[in-house]
């Protein structure tokens, strides 16, 4: 029983080298190739696979335009926005839009420019002066070989309304008057006051304006028919007087004005004021002549 045990032992040695070499040793090989090689001989090559270079031109084109299956993702340049559209991220967020009242509303924007009116300062169209002041009025009348002056200091008047006939010349009418307030007499050196008697030169008729640019400065002059009155102020219902007839006088204003607006200018002036003219009721003769400073109002 041992003798057959160890032989049992060394006929299984040879059949587990033949199972462990199996089909890649000397073996296998052998029974591919159905012949037997020498044993010790090197295995044979390996045949060579022809790589991608080698492979016809026709083939690499054809893989070149093989579409992608349908299961493929599309690139990722697909999902890129269209060309000049800002990303979602770079919008402001909505608090930061003007309320809609504002967009585009007129405070972004500053207000348009407003031409001046037709005749902004310019002496043109209607012609309106009103003028007053204080004045001192000197009349000396000369009848029967006598003189009789009168004097005294009161108001200054000048109205005039007209119209422009060429670029800074006026055309208008106008009233003026200078009156003597309390006036006093004097008779062959004998003074005397008359604390309730005014003495007032009036004179209408028309004249001429022209104004000096740019410094608005005026020339005015006027031809009128005028009188000299006496007025009673002392309530007691006796009324005005004419000491003269009408008779020739004249009116001269310089002034200068400044615009307060569009058409309207504030200014000041100086009348001189002259009038001869017949005594009433008396064979005789008045002249008359007065000195005023005016503040004036004008509309042109």
């Amino acid at each position: 029983m041992p003798t057959f045990a160890k032989l049992a032992r060394v006929a299984a040695f040879p059949v587990a080298m033949l199972l462990c070499l199996g089909p890649t040793g000397a073996f296998g090989q052998t029974q591919s190739s159905g012949s037997t090689p020498a044993i010790g001989a090197a295995a044979p090559p390996a045949v060579a696979q022809p790589t991608p270079a080698a492979q016809p031109a026709a083939a690499v084109t054809d893989a070149a335009s093989a579409t992608p299956p349908a299961a493929y993702p599309p690139p990722p340049a697909a999902n890129y926005p269209a060309p000049n559209y800002p990303p979602p991220g770079y919008y402001p967020p909505p608090g930061y839009y003007p309320p809609p009242g504002y967009y585009p509303g007129a405070a972004y924007y500053p207000p348009a420019p407003v031409g001046l009116p037709p005749g902004h300062h310019e002496h043109d169209g209607l012609y309106i002066r009103l003028s007053a002041g204080l004045g001192y009025l000197h009349a000396s009348a000369s009848f029967a070989g006598q003189t009789e002056t009168i004097s005294g200091a009161g108001l200054g008047m000048n109205f005039a309304i007209g119209a422009a006939v060429a670029p800074n010349l006026i055309v208008f009418g106008e009233i003026a008057a200078t009156s003597a307030e309390s006036p006093t007499f004097d008779r062959d050196g004998v003074q005397q006051t008359s604390y309730s008697t005014s003495v007032d030169l009036v004179g209408f008729g028309p004249g001429l304006a022209y104004y000096l640019e740019p410094l608005n400065l005026y020339l005015s002059g006027a031809a009128q028919l005028a009188r000299v009155t006496t007025n009673d102020n002392s309530g007691n219902g006796s009324g005005g007087t004419d000491l003269t007839d009408f008779g020739f006088g004249m009116s001269f204003l310089v002034g200068k004005e400044w615009w307060v607006s569009s058409n309207w200018g504030l200014g000041a002036a100086c009348m001189l004021h002259f009038a001869s003219m017949n005594l009433k009721n008396s064979d005789g003769r008045m002249t008359a002549t007065g000195v005023s400073v005016l503040f004036s109002s004008t509309y042109n």
